[in-house]
């Protein structure tokens, strides 16, 4: 298995294994909090497709996005809530969630050997080294919440 492939494996793996702990877990719990402090099911969400939104920004993947608005709400830094009217709607979240790990792994599977030789050092502040490092932290991440 080639690194590419590696890293599109993780991608794919730790985003089905998250969505397999969602199968019948009801909508009206998607903000509920044990404790304040605890992430709920809809920040994870609106988290992972915020990330995903900036590293696709970042290596120059097409088709990921996310409002700025939810840099407030998502980003890093940012305290889930358990009032759903604090958030955009699910449906909305849900569709930025999917589309935005898709456009990732298009971008990674058609990607050149120069594509994922190029650094990325400083365009992520030191996150991910090259584009294999992180699709590979972005696996990573999911998995983390």
């Amino acid at each position: 298995m080639t690194p590419k492939q590696h890293a599109i494996a993780m991608l794919k793996f730790t985003r089905s294994n998250g969505l397999q702990m969602l199968n019948g877990f009801p909508e009206a719990k998607y903000t509920w909090q044990s404790c304040p402090t605890d992430n709920h099911v809809l920040w994870v969400l609106g988290h992972l497709a915020a990330t995903d939104a900036w590293m696709a920004g970042v290596v120059g993947a097409k088709g990921a996005s996310a409002p700025e608005s939810w840099q407030a709400i998502f980003g890093m830094g940012s305290k889930p809530v358990g009032d759903a009217k604090k958030y955009p709607p699910l449906a909305e979240v849900k569709k930025a969630f999917e589309e935005n790990r898709a456009a990732i792994l298009n971008w990674l599977e058609g990607a050149r050997d120069a594509d994922l030789a190029q650094s990325l050092q400083e365009k992520t502040g030191g996150f991910a080294s090259d584009p294999i490092d992180a699709a590979l932290k972005l696996g990573w991440h999911d998995g983390w919440h």
